[in-house]
């Protein structure tokens, strides 16, 4: 097979002269001077021995070779340009990091399925996911160390928007055997002289319930304090205690011995929202995962039932 000297800007050279039939516009258009422009008309004429182009001092005209050559040029630039841009988006997407920061029980139990979607879709794009407390979410957000977040607060902040996409109230785990799990629902104050695990007063949680709890003339005491969810439900697992956490931080897998009894009068819940940097526009992959992260909380949450 001969080997064909020619390079990717004759081609382009041959193209815009053939679009426009005019050297001038054409050398203008691809920033170059009509001597080098014609010079790369000349090599391909010369390569190819056929006329391409028929030109004068009035009149630029195609050829019935430079015809059948043009569609030839016009799809190998496409084809590069669809190459090009195949490997540049893969490259960007190797480099591409999406970094999510959410409260954990979103990261244990919610954020693993969209994760796998993710994953299949956009093998190449690295994870990073901040697990923290809804304070810590927030500001992961807003100093944007975090492409967005998922959290129950910042409704109010100014510098976010909050996009609500799941409520969940709050239940009592509790040990199967304890007289409390044999009730259909259970009141704040039947939790009153029993041994109560609950976050710490930084905890988001914490500030929460007892924004809720404050009109209760009868609240229970804690016995216990930890800083997360996850400790306290391993503490009242272990028999220590019983604790009031959001439905979807239980896990039957993970903490055996208990069940959850809906918590009444009053019903506290707290609404899941993504949340944003106003005014901040996501990466492809970042909003891929955020609309993702929507679908999973609109279509496939399922409140928890109390399980026995």
């Amino acid at each position: 097979m001969n080997r064909i000297d020619l390079e990717f800007g004759d081609l382009q050279a041959f193209v815009a002269v053939a679009e426009c039939l005019s050297f001038r516009a054409a050398a203008a258009q691809l920033f170059i001077s009509q001597p080098a422009l014609s010079r790369r008309i000349d090599k391909i004429e010369g390569v190819l021995k056929v006329r391409l182009l028929e030109r004068n001092s009035r009149r630029v005209a195609v050829t019935e070779a430079g015809r059948q050559f043009l569609e030839h040029a016009q799809a190998s630039i496409a084809e590069m340009q669809v190459a090009l841009g195949t490997i540049s988006a893969a490259a960007a997407q190797r480099n591409a990091v999406v970094t999510v920061a959410c409260v954990p029980s979103v990261s244990n139990y919610v954020l693993p399925r969209a994760l796998q979607s993710f994953s299949e879709q956009f093998p190449a794009v690295r994870l990073r996911v901040l697990d923290e407390s809804g304070a810590q979410v927030l500001q992961s957000v807003v100093r944007s160390e975090a492409d967005f977040g998922v959290n129950f607060i910042g409704v109010q902040d100014a510098e976010l928007d909050f996009k609500p996409v799941y409520t969940e109230r709050y239940v009592l785990a509790v040990q199967r055997s304890h007289p409390l799990a044999r009730r259909e629902s259970v009141t704040w104050r039947d939790l009153c002289g029993t041994r109560l695990i609950s976050v710490s007063l930084r905890s988001s949680n914490r500030i929460l319930l007892d924004n809720a709890l404050a009109e209760l003339e009868e609240r229970p005491a804690v016995f216990c304090e930890v800083n997360h969810v996850t400790a306290a439900l391993a503490l009242a697992d272990a028999g220590l205690g019983l604790t009031a956490v959001p439905a979807l931080a239980y896990s039957k897998l993970r903490y055996p011995s208990l069940v959850t009894v809906p918590l009444v009068e009053p019903e506290v819940r707290r609404t899941l929202g993504l949340i944003t940097r106003k005014g901040a526009a996501l990466s492809g992959p970042a909003q891929a995962l955020y609309a993702m992260l929507e679908n999973v909380a609109r279509a496939e949450f399922v409140f928890p039932e109390p399980h026995r």
